[in-house]
């Protein structure tokens, strides 16, 4: 990973291989207000694909509703104490990315990773700039990606970190919650979910905070497994209400 000065604010760039033939180059920016559109359908396109059938219709869209909002989420982008990123791919790279999926290619893990950092479900500071817009919806579907995408780069996926009073357990002053982490289907398999949790890692380390935390949902075995292969270890547990569905989280968290 390596990181440009572009005048325009900082850029992280990342790599992963695709495919054992093919390498693919994606990058991770902050998201700014102006990207409140983009993420409301990156979100409810890779909750739904992660928890659709774990609870009725009603709850689901009760839950996309009050979370996913695109007012909603500009006031969670606006909130100095939160901070989203988002992964952008080549649009080219997602054909490529669906050969990849579930032949070896990345992590293992990352076959996983729109289980996301839980169910909670829902660092570094750029500078807002129009120019990090990304305008990558089919224009016959507005409610989905596809390597037919206008724009060079589409949204791959997407973290959420707070920090402070934005975090919804309170694990101490110095503390960092990994509230979303999710990748669409077609990109699960590149190491992507990899890149930005070490991207989260590393920003909790620069903040100079001792503890990374999460939820997940308990009975999301290889999400679990997933972030235990990270360091994370369960030190409790909490409810979390999809639309009027009580389920349960298990809080998992590590020391830096």
């Amino acid at each position: 990973m390596q990181e440009l000065n572009t005048g325009k604010g900082k850029i992280l760039i990342v790599e992963r291989s695709t495919n054992v033939n093919s390498r693919v180059s994606g990058t991770i920016r902050r998201c700014g207000v102006d990207d409140a559109a983009m993420l409301h359908r990156l979100s409810v396109e890779t909750y739904v694909d992660t928890f659709d059938g774990t609870s009725s219709d009603e709850d689901m869209e009760k839950y996309l509703e009050e979370t996913y909002a695109e007012p909603v989420l500009r006031k969670e982008l606006a909130n100095p104490d939160s901070v989203f990123f988002v992964i952008l791919m080549p649009s080219g790279a997602q054909t490529k990315a669906r050969v990849g999926i579930g032949r070896g290619v990345g992590d293992a893990g990352d076959l996983l990773d729109s289980a996301n950092a839980g169910k909670s479900r829902n660092s570094v500071k750029y500078p807002d700039d129009p120019a990090n817009t990304v305008n990558s919806v089919n224009s016959t579907d507005p409610g989905k990606f596809s390597e037919t995408a206008i724009s060079a780069e589409i949204p791959a996926g997407y973290m959420k970190l707070n920090f402070g009073d934005a975090q919804i357990e309170d694990m101490g002053p110095n503390a960092m919650e990994v509230q979303r982490l999710y990748i669409q289907k077609a990109f699960k398999g590149c190491g992507l979910g990899t890149q930005l949790m070490n991207l989260a890692l590393d920003t909790a380390r620069e903040r100079g905070l001792h503890k990374v935390w999460l939820g997940v949902w308990e009975h999301n075995e290889p999400a679990k497994r997933f972030y235990a292969g990270k360091g994370f270890v369960r030190v409790g547990q909490h409810d979390f209400w999809q639309g009027d569905d009580k389920q349960t989280d298990y809080l998992m968290a590590q020391d830096l």
